[in-house]
């Protein structure tokens, strides 16, 4: 491999290769390559872990489509959530294609795009799930599946070298809350025409049995409304609108009014209502109405299922939201699943609530969430329908791609291949192996603004948040070079230390030094930030094991 080789190299066979997604829950990017024309399917964003201190979102890196220019011919997004459609508004000005989303998709990427400066040549439309999408070298169509999202949709990939099948999220769902129920008709048909490859949802590989319907959550919420006389707060992700609806109707069959509560929420319920999801008379009370129902008539649908600390639950929680507060014996229905990285902020706004004496209802004591991806007997039925030549598991972390590719061996599939961002796939023609691999990588999300990765302030806020921040300030007489007394030192995230002690045997020894220096050395600022730094780690070496970062501030006078 020669590490040299730009997308637009390839110009014969048919490629894969993934930018985000594969060995990672989110930032879902994968691009599909056919005799030099390439499309793109979803491109999406992931949540940011404990390595990115301060940072919320990520985005996955996207230079590699530079090269291609106009052989880059679409981008193609599976359904509306964040881990696949989030990244395209941040994204858009890097993006010199048409971008095809449904319409429920369409309308969440455009509320995304609201948000930023309009971006010229940027491209979004339509696209009808009963219509083929003709491209030079590919001509794609979709099959309808079930998923926690309207419109959800796997996209079927024909090429002069065969069929490839990208399946995004799906579940099997025979009686679905919104959309039709799942039909393995067309799945069978790719299997008895001949499937090349199959591009799979890995999530819930490593689960066996089969995942429950959305329609058994709607009759474990009546069942648990009825149970409860105070307020409840049902917390999910702000897209499943079908979970929403599902809610609301056990909410009516206990004769208690809802309010939503949380921006994001409200958005993606007028998005329902336009796409015709959501009944035009379904009425919600205010927030301030809310607050001022009885307790025993109410339930709250709001933000706030991963623990974030801008969500509606959160402020409510920590009884800084306008209008809403929880009492004792209230009761919070976190009806959602745990996303990989959140455990630590979900856990602590769990035990804040328990604290409170709220009561707290999850999925590990009621059916109050079912998962919107296949369970391993579903990942299994896929490939007896489907019977694919090649398996390339995606979407999961390690784990869930190793069990997806046992599921595949056991289905007698020829070839499964585990890949890596970055690692690109020659599926045809001859055997598949891999032929290059890109540096890949994530965008920092701050604000409206992207940043690498690896930028050097990041590098600072870990190093400040795993070895602590020391800050030292020295007044400098300009005529003498004498050192003013009112030396500052002030320490951040060192525990366990005599702080006083500490500045007192800095500022003897640091002066002690710094009358050893000529006239030229204390002139020198680098020379004096230098010792000043030198002098402080003497002093704090034994008394702990961190190597602070140290911000010297000198002002002559």
């Amino acid at each position: 491999m020669s590490n040299n080789l730009q997308l637009n190299d390839f110009n014969e066979g048919l490629h894969f290769l993934s930018l985000g997604g594969i060995g990672e829950i989110g930032a879902n990017c994968y691009l599909y390559g056919c005799d030099g024309k390439w499309i793109m399917i979803d491109l999406g964003l992931s949540f940011a872990d404990e390595k990115f201190p301060g940072v919320d979102l990520l985005v996955p890196k996207i230079d590699h489509i530079e090269s291609l220019e106009d052989n880059l011919e679409a981008i193609i997004i599976s359904h509306g959530h964040e881990d696949h459609a989030g990244a395209v508004a941040f994204l858009a000005n890097k993006i010199k294609c048409p971008v095809y989303a449904s319409k429920f998709a369409k309308f969440l990427i455009e509320n995304r795009l609201k948000e930023f400066n309009k971006v010229e040549g940027f491209t979004l439309k339509e696209i009808n799930l009963d219509k083929k999408l003709i491209l030079n070298n590919f001509d794609i169509s979709f099959i309808p599946t079930t998923h926690s999202i309207p419109e959800p949709t796997a996209i079927v990939i024909k090429t002069t070298y065969g069929s490839l099948l990208h399946t995004a999220d799906w579940k099997i769902d025979h009686s679905p809350t919104l959309g039709d129920s799942f039909s393995k008709e067309k799945f069978e048909k790719l299997g008895n025409d001949g499937l090349l490859a199959l591009i799979g949802d890995s999530t819930n590989a490593n689960v066996p049995g089969k995942s429950e319907s959305e329609n058994d959550v709607r009759d474990e919420l009546t069942s648990i409304f009825s149970r409860f006389s105070n307020r409840i707060v049902v917390t999910c992700f702000s897209s499943n609108i079908a979970r929403m609806k599902n809610i609301i109707q056990a909410a009516k069959k206990n004769k208690r009014k809802v309010a939503l509560v949380g921006r994001s929420m409200k958005k993606n319920i007028e998005v329902a209502r336009k796409c015709g999801y959501v009944a035009d008379d379904e009425i919600f009370i205010s927030e301030d109405e809310a607050s001022y129902i009885p307790r025993e008539n109410l339930v709250i649908i709001c933000t706030g299922s991963q623990g974030e600390k801008r969500s509606a639950l959160f402020r409510i929680a920590y009884n800084s939201h306008q209008h809403l507060h929880l009492e004792p014996e209230d009761v919070v229905i976190f009806s959602s699943r745990d996303i990989p990285g959140n455990e630590k902020s979900i856990n602590n706004l769990k035990n804040l609530l328990i604290r409170q004496r709220v009561e707290i209802v999850t999925a590990d004591d009621d059916l109050v969430h079912v998962s919107g991806h296949g369970y391993a007997d579903e990942i299994k039925q896929m490939y007896n329908w489907t019977k694919p030549y090649l398996s390339i598991p995606v979407h999961g972390e390690p784990m869930h791609l190793e069990a997806h590719k046992q599921l595949s061996y056991s289905s007698q599939v020829p070839f499964t291949k585990i890949l890596e961002n970055g690692k690109c796939l020659k599926i045809a023609p001859g055997e598949p192996k891999i032929v290059e691999k890109f540096e890949t990588g994530k965008l920092i999300v701050e604000g409206k603004n992207l940043y690498d990765s690896e930028s050097a302030f990041i590098k600072e806020r870990r190093k400040y948040s795993f070895e602590g921040l020391v800050l030292i300030s020295l007044i400098i007489n300009d005529d003498d070079y004498s050192i003013n007394k009112n030396m500052l030192l002030t320490l951040k995230g060192l525990p366990g230390i005599d702080e006083e002690n500490i500045k007192n045997d800095f500022k003897i020894l640091f002066i002690e030094n710094y009358t050893k220096l000529n006239k030229d050395q204390k002139s020198s600022d680098l020379i004096v930030s230098d010792l000043v730094k030198s002098s402080f780690r003497k002093i704090i070496k034994n008394s702990i094991q961190k190597k602070p970062e140290i911000e010297v501030h000198l002002i002559r006078s």
